[in-house]
This record gives C-alpha cells, structure tokens and sequence, in this order.
C-alpha cells in the first residue's frame, strides 16, 4: 500500500497541480479530504476542495510547475517536499501582478484511506513568497 499511495500522491501532483489532466482528482481523492491549513478548507471538501485549490493556484501563477523533491512513505502517509515555479500574473497577498517568476517551497503530509488522499497538512514558506512578491521587505 505504501508504494500505491506514493504513486497516487506523485500522479495527483502532475495530473492535477501542473495541470495535465484535473479529472484525475475525481478518481484518487476521497470524497471527505480535508486540508487543514487553508481558508478554502472550510467551503469545499472531497474532490472539489482539491480541484480548486489547484486551480485558484494556476491562476495566480502562470506557467505554474510543482516539482516533488522528495518523497517518504510509511503505512497511511506520504511525506513530500516540493517546489513550485510560476510567474505571479494574479493579485497576492494585496500586491497587484509583477510578471515577475517567484518560487516556493514545502513540506507536506499527506495520509490515505482505501487508496485515496483524504488529508494534508502543508507548511510552506510563505514568508518568502511574501518577500518575492513585495508584500513584505525582505528580512535578510
């Protein structure tokens, strides 16, 4: 199951966060997911939350490529650190458009129920995003 549940979590991340084919997300997320770090978590569930936090994301960032850096499985969760590239062409953390490509990284747990995704939990460094984007100065 462990392996199932690495591949589930690798296709979710080129199907539906790069955009290739979202419909993947009706297959391999649970109809109960939750993710317990967003304000769009207490909306939406299941397939549809999923869905459209990958896509409120693409149109904030053009161009948008995650890439899994890592991957650790163990029984009914699979750990990921990744990076996201895109270019910020949507309004953020109130600072209009720069055009400008920003990156962002995270590491997050994902845990499974019968083959499917049916939680995360995301931390992210936001903090730069903030600083790429001129929402904040940089802290150096």
């Amino acid at each position: 199951m462990v392996d199932t549940n690495r591949q589930v979590i690798e296709r979710l991340y080129e199907d539906v966060w790069n955009g290739k084919n979202p419909n993947t997300a009706e297959e391999l997320v649970h109809d109960a997911y939750v993710i317990h770090d967003r304000e769009l978590a207490d909306k939406l569930q299941g397939p549809e939350l999923y869905n459209a936090l990958a896509s409120s994301t693409r149109e904030l960032f053009s161009d948008l490529t995650f890439t899994i850096e890592d991957v650790v499985a163990a029984d009914d969760e699979v750990a990921l650190r990744w990076t996201m590239v895109g270019t910020h062409d949507g309004p953020l953390f109130g600072v209009e458009p720069t055009g400008e490509q920003v990156e962002l990284t995270a590491i997050e747990i994902n845990r499974f129920e019968d083959g499917q995704l049916i939680e995360t939990w995301t931390q992210s460094d936001q903090l730069g995003l903030m600083e790429q984007v001129g929402a904040v100065q940089p802290t150096d």
